[in-house]
């Protein structure tokens, strides 16, 4: 009986250990939601822009310089996320793509997670399929749109808490503030004007004058009237 408790003992030794270390705990950056998703983390989808979809994971546009797309997302694991981010195809459709994100989304709430710890950033391209998923999400989830408004002020209707970071000095893009005043079923909402010098590759990489604002919408406390509706 003394060896058995002596093996117990080293056992449960171990896996305080294990846990401590965080060799039990959840990778940081996945390219798909886990199977068995802890409700107390924060999950973070993050969509990249197009020219990662062209030029491949780390592509040099002239202007603008290198997209650290893999900086990004060890930034965002740092503030101790679950970053759900991948490489997607050249070409890639926004209405198909984004519902395939919504699925993953949508299974992350049936798993229990609440919707106040699930938020999508899309950049560029990415913030196209961000607003395609919270046009139909009725989720109250979180969304941090960057320079992916279009300067018509068209485009589709948000629903959810929605955060949008422009660039001072970006001429590609508009302000989102248009489209929020024509959805009458987003949540909390606000615009933040950013100046980093840089225009559109401003979000190239990860830089505090943009991660900042996002972490506070990410972690911010939930408004007390969010439906329930898992949309």
């Amino acid at each position: 009986m003394k060896a058995i408790s002596t093996v117990l003992a080293t056992l449960v030794v171990a896996a305080g250990f294990l846990a401590t270390t965080g060799a039990w705990a959840q990778p940081k950056i996945l390219t798909q939601p886990p199977e068995n998703p802890d409700p107390n983390a924060r999950y973070v989808f993050y969509l990249h822009g197009k020219i990662i979809e062209d030029e491949g994971r780390r592509p040099t546009h002239p202007r603008w310089g290198v997209y650290e797309y893999d900086a990004i997302l060890e930034a965002l694991a740092s503030k101790g996320y679950v970053v759900i981010s991948e490489q997607r195809p050249a070409d890639t459709i926004v209405g198909p793509y984004s519902r395939e994100i919504k699925g993953q989304i949508r299974d992350l709430i049936k798993a229990g997670v609440p919707f106040d710890r699930i938020t999508v950033i899309g950049f560029s391209k990415g913030g196209n399929i961000l607003q395609s998923i919270s046009k139909t999400m009725k989720a109250p989830i979180r969304y941090v749109i960057m320079a992916g408004c279009s300067k018509t002020g068209k485009g589709a209707q948000f629903q959810g808490n929605v955060l949008s970071l422009v660039e001072k000095n970006d001429y590609l893009v508009g302000i989102c503030m248009p489209l929020f005043e024509k959805s009458p079923r987003i949540g909390r909402h606000q615009e933040i004007i950013v100046d980093m010098g840089g225009g559109h590759g401003s979000f190239f990489k990860p830089d505090d004058r943009w991660l900042d604002p996002a972490a506070e919408w990410i972690e911010a406390p939930p408004p007390s009237d969010e439906s329930e509706d898992a949309g």
